[in-house]
């Protein structure tokens, strides 16, 4: 089983990797994407509480909904994994033409020495053994993949007030 799991879990990347490079492209309204995910994380993660900050105006980016879904799924997924605290905060705002997207939970700062590799494929800073299925650290590397193919960058940060960690996705709007 654990095989098995880490070959589909591979696969998936490759074949994303051939997605996001041949993509097609339409516009989209990156604010019903976010909020029908987050919706779908109540039944998803019944043992958790997710926030969600929209802004009034829709945020048009040029990709693939269900990528851009995609992404928001590892961030959440990734949120739920490391959070010791409720509720998970998704933002997403449109600040003079760039789309921001943040996912924020509280639990452990990022180890120092791992900031800059994290959107790398096959890094990950899970303690071992701190999940029953093997952590291939490929989550935050398709986040990169997607948010690249939407023209936009992913870093991570610590909490300016020390509670916890904040992944924020900036995307060019669509004209």
């Amino acid at each position: 089983n654990r095989l098995e799991t880490i070959l589909t879990r591979m696969s998936e990347a490759t074949r994303l990797e051939h997605i996001v490079r041949a993509g097609e492209r339409e516009t989209f309204d990156a604010k019903k994407v976010v909020a029908g995910c987050v919706e779908g994380y109540a039944a998803a993660y019944p043992q958790r509480k997710f926030s969600v900050v929209l802004p009034e105006q829709d945020v048009p980016l040029s990709g693939a909904p269900d990528l851009f879904a995609q992404l928001l799924d590892k961030l959440a997924a990734n949120a739920v994994d490391f959070a010791t605290d409720d509720p998970i905060s998704v933002e997403l705002s449109n600040d003079a033409g760039t789309a921001v997207l943040r996912v924020s939970n509280t639990g452990p700062l990022l180890p120092a020495e791992m900031k800059e590799r994290l959107f790398e494929s096959m890094v990950s800073v899970r303690p071992e053994r701190s999940t029953k299925e093997p952590h291939l650290g490929l989550g935050l590397y398709i986040v990169r993949q997607i948010a690249e193919f939407h023209g936009g960058t992913a870093t991570a940060h610590d909490r300016a007030d020390g509670s916890g960690v904040t992944f924020e996705l900036k995307f060019p709007v669509a004209i």
